[in-house]
């Protein structure tokens, strides 16, 4: 298990995503590999809607 650096004790809730100490509120994020498919970022860009010839924007109906 891993230790709470405010504490120096195992983290008390831990799993392969992370570990987290309600009693010092420290929470460690591990990093996923990289081949795993993340979304995207609420702020990052959309791309752009597919364009109809005309240059309209398709939109589902």
């Amino acid at each position: 298990m891993t230790q709470c650096y405010k504490g120096g004790h195992d983290f008390p809730i831990e799993d392969e995503y992370g570990a987290y100490c309600e009693e010092h509120g420290v929470e460690l994020i591990r990093k996923r590999p990289h081949d795993e498919l993340r979304p995207p970022h609420p702020l990052m860009p959309r791309p752009a809607a597919d364009e109809d010839e005309d240059g309209q924007a398709s939109r589902a109906t």
